[in-house]
């Protein structure tokens, strides 16, 4: 069984939260588990069957709540792609540049900006924490400091 980038973040991320929570006195919470189902769609039926499962989800209050929170989520079966390379063969559009002017960049702000993005603006206040800099070097997105 092959361990991927997001068995190893989900890993850290745990850590991270019972040691923060142990420093700060508290007990430690799991993150959410996260559920993830293969689909197949290799031709319109299967297509329309994978359709007719979202909305028998989204018919479920708790269950749609997971997919939009992205606690159950959808892989493609039987697709091979290199490490690091993105879902999709098409090319993402460019979008602006995200800006931080200060404060402490972390992987969820990185998760958090649209496809597209291949730069950010950063002041030279702002910092990046290890995760965000692993997910911006695999999004391939580039640090441009600004003199601010």
């Amino acid at each position: 069984m092959a361990v991927t980038q997001d068995d190893l973040r989900s890993v850290i991320r745990e850590l991270l939260a019972e040691e923060l929570a142990e420093i700060q006195g508290e007990a430690a919470t799991p993150p959410p588990a996260v559920r993830a189902e293969e689909v197949s769609i290799d031709t319109d039926e299967a297509l329309g069957a994978f359709v007719k499962r979202i909305l028998e989800l989204a018919a479920d209050d708790k269950a749609r709540a997971e997919i939009e929170q992205g606690r159950h989520v959808f892989r493609l079966a039987n697709v091979t792609r290199p490490e690091g390379a993105a879902p999709s063969a098409r090319p993402a559009p460019r979008a602006a540049p995200a800006r931080y002017e200060r404060g402490l960049v972390t992987e969820k702000d990185i998760a958090k900006l649209p496809a597209g993005i291949a730069v950010i603006e950063a002041g030279k206040r702002v910092r990046f924490t290890p995760l965000a800099r692993d997910e911006l070097r695999r999004r391939g997105i580039k640090i441009e400091r600004t003199r601010s």
